[in-house]
């Protein structure tokens, strides 16, 4: 039997004790160095919601942000639609898209239980014979481990659920739990400001919306103008590839283009004859009058221009300054079209609403004089059913006489000369 000498006993001691310190004070330092990078990361984040990115390029940062600092292999948002419980992917990561939609459409216990619980739901890691159907199609993923977080807001009810995935077995420690909890905070937050800020838009916009109907009820014939022209506006922008912020403007500047006609007196604005020349002088005045309008209001200075050369012309003109092609924006020809094409199927004082196939006709024979010809290349090929008229009326003028179809060519003729065509009058 091998002693050990008494000699060496105090050495033996001594480097275990060492070597226990050395291993506290790693323990210690990775526990030191864990905490700081998650500090760090929390700054960042708080950096991020303050910055002016987008919603989304906010959520985006975030979840950047946690993918680097826990090492996970992919990571996503989604939140619970309330009237059927049903989740909505608001960002991801490293995620397909036919995972996206299993998790979307499935109800699994799973998120189930972190929704209910208000607790974090953790799998280190799906046993090999695994044949529950969330865990083996997170599998089929090549995932390994799964977490899910509930995101509420001051402790209410949770409004979404923040989920990481992993190809490796993955144990989250006690700081790490709390690091995500903190950070799914900082997400309710930044999803219940946008829910705010949405609420608020919606506000202002019915707010500006109920203000244009109060000052169109003075018309009979352009009452709910300016919500088709927003309406249409908006599609034929969307179909363009505008982004999400710029349709939202172009959706006020369609509600407020004729906003100016407020300042047009009554007599000319519901006048039954063709204008004279001092009374279409006046109507050409409207798109200032509506910056003159709107000014004021700081969050829709980039839409006044839009108004202002709204009845700007592709050949240079129109008015009120007579710009021409590409000098007019683009949204301000897309105004232009969009009401004209409201304003050619409706009834107004001086005639009578045209169908489809005559406004289409009409605005293909204009297109490279008055209109941009790819706008209305663009515009004449959506669908623009529920803002078709119903029968077909031809098209006459109240000069005590109905006007045949000559007759108005006569009557166009005619009014060439005070620069005003009735077929395109937006009175």
């Amino acid at each position: 039997m091998n002693i050990i000498p008494l000699c060496l006993l105090p050495w033996i001691i001594g480097s275990v004790v060492l070597l226990s310190g050395i291993f506290f004070i790693y323990k210690i330092y990775r526990y030191y160095n864990q905490h700081i990078t998650h500090l760090k990361s929390l700054r960042d984040i708080d950096r991020v919601m303050l910055s002016n990115l987008s919603h989304k390029g906010v959520m985006n940062a975030i979840i950047d942000k946690l993918n680097t600092t826990l090492g996970t292999d992919a990571a996503a948002v989604f939140t619970i639609t309330r009237d059927n419980n049903k989740l909505n992917a608001i960002v991801s990561y490293n995620i397909s898209k036919k995972l996206q939609k299993y998790i979307q459409s499935s109800s699994n216990g799973f998120i189930t239980s972190v929704i209910d619980n208000r607790k974090p739901l953790i799998i280190s890691k799906i046993a090999a014979d695994e044949n529950e159907d969330f865990l083996m199609t997170l599998k089929k993923e090549g995932f390994i481990s799964y977490m899910g977080s509930p995101i509420t807001i001051n402790g209410n009810t949770p409004i979404g659920v923040l989920t990481f995935y992993s190809k490796k077995p993955r144990r989250f420690t006690k700081r790490e739990i709390e690091f995500v909890n903190a950070v799914s905070d900082q997400i309710a937050i930044a999803l219940d400001r946008t829910q705010l800020l949405s609420r608020i838009q919606e506000s202002s916009f019915e707010s500006v919306r109920a203000l244009v109907e109060a000052i169109e009820i003075r018309d009979l014939y352009t009452r709910g103008h300016s919500v088709q022209v927003a309406e249409l506006s908006v599609k034929l922008a969307a179909a363009m590839g505008f982004t999400e912020k710029e349709l939202t403007l172009i959706e006020f500047a369609g509600l407020l283009h004729d906003i100016g006609k407020i300042a047009i007196p009554e007599m000319i604005l519901l006048k039954k004859g063709y204008l004279t020349a001092g009374e279409w002088s006046v109507i050409k005045k409207h798109p200032g009058h509506s910056v003159k309008i709107i000014e004021p209001v700081f969050n829709l200075r980039p839409i006044q221009d839009w108004i202002l050369y709204h009845h700007e012309r592709w050949d240079g003109e129109g008015y009120p300054f007579g710009k021409k092609g590409k000098e007019i924006p683009i949204q301000s020809r897309i105004l232009s079209v969009c009401d004209t094409y409201s304003a050619m199927i409706e009834d107004r004082p001086y005639r009578k609403g045209l169908a489809r196939d005559q406004v289409k006709k009409e605005l293909k024979r204009v297109a490279g004089t008055q209109f941009d010809p790819r706008i209305v290349d663009i515009f004449l090929n959506l669908d623009l059913g529920k803002h078709i008229t119903g029968p077909f009326y031809k098209l006459r003028r109240q000069l005590r006489l109905p006007l045949n179809s000559k007759e108005f060519s006569a009557v166009s003729l005619f009014c060439s000369n005070f620069n005003y065509d009735p077929l395109y009058d937006c009175r």
